[in-house]
């Protein structure tokens, strides 16, 4: 038989520092939302911010619309651009909003995957139009394709490996329910 808890004078100091779903809810919560700011302010600085963006004279030739087309040629001419400057510009453009849906998704609750891609979709877009708009780096559409690529990926981890996570520490740490 349950039996109601001591009265406020007779509780101990171990009984304040018991961890419970009123207090570390808030904490969790404020926790994810600071790891998306954060992330968010990585994204902005590396995109227009960083230091190899500074060299760049911004001209209009420099707008690529027609997909994979400098991917492509760059490829073609890779010795010239180097090795690492072709790699790292595609698997940099994947890797960079990889993390987005799953920040999304625990700071929001937002649990559609058409949701999650559309979000990812939309802040590649926008990226890409500030670039062309403020003349900050070299707007280019092979850019928001890997950038989706990024985006579906972290949308296929989210749902493999982060959202049962997510549930588990929901369950045990929070004392919410599992979804």
């Amino acid at each position: 038989m349950d039996q109601p808890p001591p009265p406020a004078a007779a509780r101990t100091w171990r009984d304040s520092l018991r961890v419970t779903p009123r207090r570390t809810q808030p904490l969790v919560k404020a926790a994810l939302w600071l790891a998306l700011l954060l992330y968010a302010a990585v994204v902005v600085y590396v995109v227009f911010l960083a230091r190899r963006r500074q060299a760049l004279v911004w001209n209009p030739g420099l707008v690529n619309l027609v997909p994979l087309i400098h991917t492509i040629r760059d490829h073609d001419y890779i010795e010239g651009i180097g090795w690492w400057n072709y790699w790292s510009n595609i698997f940099g453009n994947v890797a960079l909003l990889m993390p987005l849906p799953t920040l999304v998704a625990s700071t929001t609750g937002l649990r559609s995957r058409r949701w999650l891609f559309a979000i990812g979709m939309a802040v590649s877009v926008l990226i890409e139009t500030i670039q062309y708009v403020w003349h900050l780096g070299v707007p280019d559409v092979d850019d928001v394709i890997f950038n989706s690529m990024g985006v579906l990926l972290g949308v296929v981890l989210w749902e493999l490996v982060f959202r049962k996570l997510h549930r588990r520490v929901a369950y045990q740490v929070l004392g919410a329910r599992p979804a």
